[in-house]
């Protein structure tokens, strides 16, 4: 096991901000450690770790990401972006969620092997992280789930494309073809499906099969900090991908499945606006299957999404009531 509390009662950070930090938890492995309020994501906790990665380049075989808190983490700070709506400032918002698709970039090229170790809520941002990382170690109590639409947003960090690349990979009993991951994906994203397990996270598309599952959380770290160490050994970074998606054919096929949901009173006519966000992003634009898009096209469209429904009236009053309640507004 390894106390990360003790570590830091007997070290120094490498680096640190009030919402994060860099650990040496030894055998050449770092931990970056989040600890904001709530462990929502911040600006400060994405300069960290875009400052983190250049430090583990020179100095580490490899990095975990981690929390001690009850939750890896809530997603983004949605205060932050509702203050910044509020005054119009919309090239600030933007720029974070320029920042946030950056950053996972980052980390998913990273020349080392970056390790997430998830336990408790990983929602939002906190998700993609996880889904831009080399590997998962996974707390078997695991509430995982890109859960944006239940503010009027979609996610903006590379979320979807990520859960769609791992449910391109063949699995029994799926068929062949762009729509079903196509279908599989809208759905998550859409209805927002969080999972009550990391066996089942594994199940709804979050987790590879080669990812790690620990029983004990007080061994999470000690696990994650073990795949790294074993990924380091003969570590290559991934090659960007290229997606082949079907365009306004999909498209038409995930507003036929929402118009089914508004029309059995399951869906209100702001869920299809933002659903519709959703699939534009999922089938690739105005693309077809003859064309090959690279992950910057997605994540243009992505970021495009986000900026026309953050604009919304709908969105922000969903925003405001999350934070007020706790819970999510259907408007």
């Amino acid at each position: 096991m390894i106390d990360l509390a003790d570590i830091k009662r007997a070290a120094k950070p490498l680096a640190k901000n009030s919402s994060a930090s860099l650990w040496d938890i030894g055998d050449g492995i770092a931990c970056f450690e989040i600890h904001s309020r709530a462990n929502a994501l911040d600006p400060d906790i994405l300069t960290l770790l875009q400052q983190s990665l250049g430090i583990v380049a020179k100095d580490f075989k490899g990095i975990v990401v981690y929390s001690a808190a009850s939750n890896f983490s809530v997603g983004a700070n949605i205060g932050l972006a509702l203050f910044a709506a509020n005054v119009g400032l919309w090239p600030m918002i933007e720029g974070m969620v320029s920042m946030g698709q950056a950053t996972m970039k980052a980390m998913k090229y990273a020349k080392f092997p970056v390790v997430a170790a998830p336990a408790g809520m990983a929602l939002g941002g906190g998700c993609e992280i996880c889904l831009h990382a080399s590997a998962i170690q996974a707390h078997a109590e695991l509430y995982m789930g890109l859960v944006e639409v239940g503010v009027g947003l979609l996610p903006g960090w590379g979320g979807h494309k990520e859960l769609l690349l791992r449910l391109q990979q063949p699995r029994k009993g799926v068929p062949n073809g762009p729509m079903p991951a196509l279908m599989t994906a809208f759905e998550t994203i859409s209805t927002a499906k969080v999972s009550r397990s990391a066996e089942e996270a594994r199940d709804n598309g979050f987790l590879k099969p080669t990812d790690g599952i620990t029983m004990n959380r007080d061994r999470l770290l000690a696990d994650a900090k073990a795949k790294a160490l074993a990924l380091a050994a003969n570590y290559q970074a991934p090659a960007a991908p290229k997606f082949r998606l079907p365009g306004a054919t999909a498209a038409a096929a995930f507003a036929l499945a929402v118009n089914d949901l508004q029309r059995q009173g399951k869906a209100s006519a702001h869920d299809s606006v933002v659903a519709a966000a959703v699939g534009r992003v999922l089938s690739g634009g105005d693309t077809d299957l003859m064309d090959e898009i690279e992950e910057d096209k997605l994540l243009e469209i992505e970021r495009q999404g986000f900026m026309s429904l953050i604009r919304t009236p709908k969105t922000l009053a969903r925003i405001e009531h999350m934070l007020e309640t706790g819970k999510p507004l259907r408007n």
